[in-house]
């Protein structure tokens, strides 16, 4: 809890993917890549609930195994390359009942955030009274790396503020339920951005992407606890 506010933390885990098989219980690190998230939310000061909504039998056992409820098994509308976050969400929460002041959705595709992080945008959300707050990054590179390739193929430097330019990380969404099934997102109107380092921002989808965030991985599993 945040103070007498009730959060409720759920883990979309798919085992579907047009570009990396079964991702989600692949091996990063040592350990299935799910645990890492599960791992952040077990760090976490404000969660009370967390569940794992998935179609696939190994992430189902990696949850069971680090002691978590017994996940969400996903109908088959809710398990496709189509399959709406928002439904699955709402599927979970008609599944677990009960009134929460805040779902927390973590992806297990972001295995480097942090309790940390989780805890940084709960208190955001909770402390300005904001209807949601999502996990941003900083564009990679600075801004005079940026530009736009006219039409006739020259390069023009600049053009955009990217001084206030960011990328949605897909680390930690927070929002207030009736309002997030209400819009169907957590962009709503007056929703805050939490920033976070391009290093514990990464995103897997791709071969190249789980290389790159095992590369960076802070510790070896060993270290892990």
């Amino acid at each position: 809890m945040i103070g007498d506010r009730k959060v409720l933390a759920i883990v979309p885990a798919r085992g579907g993917s047009q570009r990396l098989i079964a991702k989600n219980a692949r091996s990063l690190a040592g350990r299935p890549m799910v645990a890492w998230t599960l791992e952040a939310a077990r760090g976490s000061a404000f969660i009370d609930h967390l569940v794992v909504s998935t179609d696939d039998p190994a992430v189902a056992a990696t949850a069971t195994e680090m002691g978590w409820p017994p996940p969400f098994v996903r109908p088959d509308h809710l398990s496709g390359a189509t399959a709406s976050v928002i439904d699955a969400i709402e599927h979970a929460m008609e599944q677990i009942g009960g009134d929460w002041d805040y779902v927390v959705l973590l992806q297990p595709t972001s295995p480097l955030r942090t309790a940390a992080d989780i805890d940084n945008a709960i208190r955001l959300c909770d402390e300005a009274d904001a209807p949601a707050v999502f996990g941003v990054s900083p564009l990679p590179k600075p801004a005079n790396f940026y530009g736009r390739i006219e039409p006739d193929g020259r390069y023009q430097p600049g053009g955009v503020d990217l001084d206030r330019t960011v990328v949605i990380n897909g680390a930690v969404y927070v929002g207030r339920p009736e309002i997030l099934l209400r819009d169907r997102t957590f962009q709503s109107e007056g929703a805050l951005a939490y920033v976070m380092p391009f290093e514990r921002s990464w995103d897997v989808d791709t071969p190249a992407e789980f290389a790159v965030c095992e590369a960076l991985f802070p510790f070896q599993a060993s270290e892990k606890p």
